[in-house]
């Protein structure tokens, strides 16, 4: 019996890493481009509320037209910048909400570049997401 298993346990995982399936769970870890592909569980939404709440003001007072519609579909902000490293998960209501998001991509680009300057001169990684926890677009941290 144990001569039958062990080629097909080795079969498997063939299969399943051929397919696209991962042996490594990279819901909350970085994968290789260093963007955590699925948004990260809130374990405190009021201070993640807040944090969106205070960099929607910061850019509504700072931003450009275009900024300001893009940090408007910020809803709560994971994760701890304080330091001079840290990363930023910035979830976001693109893809679902009231109102479409015709560049989803852009608008995403344009969340990033303005909480990037909201926190400069931190070295911080920022990731956004859409509504769905799905990565859309982030930076390394630079």
């Amino acid at each position: 019996m144990r001569a039958v298993i062990t080629p097909l346990l080795g079969i498997a995982a063939t299969a399943a890493l051929l397919t696209g399936c991962s042996l490594q769970d990279d819901s909350v870890g970085p994968g290789p481009t260093g963007v955590a592909t699925k948004l990260p569980q809130d374990t405190d939404r009021a201070k993640s509320s807040e944090q969106a709440r205070e960099f929607r003001s910061w850019v509504d007072k700072h931003g450009d037209r275009s900024q300001q519609k893009a940090a408007a579909r910020v809803q709560r902000i994971i994760g701890d910048w304080d330091d001079k490293s840290g990363a930023a998960f910035i979830s976001t209501d693109i893809n679902g909400g009231p109102t479409p998001v015709k560049d989803p991509m852009s608008t995403a680009e344009t969340i990033v570049k303005t909480f990037t300057a909201y926190i400069e001169p931190q070295q911080t990684r920022v990731n956004v997401y859409d509504v769905f926890g799905q990565v859309l677009t982030g930076n390394a941290g630079t």
